[in-house]
């Protein structure tokens, strides 16, 4: 089974149930294996996390089954997932667009079971949350090795800011804005976002 994940921990800017029903319209639009949508809320995520650090709880031992997708809620979809949703491989994230050799977590893929340990020692260790680069320093931390998928799907997935002051660029099948602008604050330019 493939699931599709994203993380509304506490009603993402206030508009989480927006921004969910945007992804998930958008990989919807964009995908024909079949799927299992997953949306980590703050009932999946013990108290005391916040923020970003509650994507971390994708990885709790036996929370999820079979091959695992996850997307940012501020990634907008703009072309077919096939390709990125049928990797096959170890744990793959981004290289940060904006800070490359850092791992960062807009968008992931791995086998559930394969991350356990960066759930576990992140609760042996007490749930730090000091780093301000978040839970991807974390993962980072613990999966150096960790494959690119810019490497593994060339020009598919980009950047707002890095990519896209001419408009969404051809070949990309997601946009990540991390950070700002949001994705609602420039609906005008993405037309994917609806």
């Amino acid at each position: 089974m493939l699931n599709i994940i994203c993380v509304n921990h506490r009603d993402y800017l206030g508009r989480g149930a927006e921004y969910v029903a945007k992804l998930r319209a958008g990989v919807a639009s964009n995908l024909t294996l079949p799927a299992r949508w997953v949306t980590v809320t703050e009932r999946h995520v013990p108290d005391g996390i916040e923020g970003w650090w509650s994507k971390l709880a994708m990885f709790r031992p036996g929370f999820l089954e079979g091959r695992c997708l996850f997307f940012d809620l501020d990634t907008v979809i703009t072309g077919s997932l096939d390709d990125l949703a049928s990797y096959p491989g170890p744990f793959a994230a981004l290289d940060d667009f904006l800070a490359p050799g850092q791992l960062q977590s807009s968008v992931m893929a791995w086998e559930a079971g394969e991350m356990d340990d960066v759930w576990l020692r992140w609760e042996a260790a007490g749930f730090p949350q000091f780093d301000p680069r978040g839970d991807q320093a974390w993962i980072d931390e613990m999966r150096p090795e960790a494959v690119r998928l810019q490497d593994e799907f060339p020009d598919q997935i980009v950047s707002f800011k890095a990519h896209c002051a001419r408009g969404v660029p051809h070949d990309a099948r997601a946009v990540c804005f991390h950070g700002l602008p949001r994705p609602h604050a420039m609906a005008e330019l993405m037309n994917h976002w609806r």
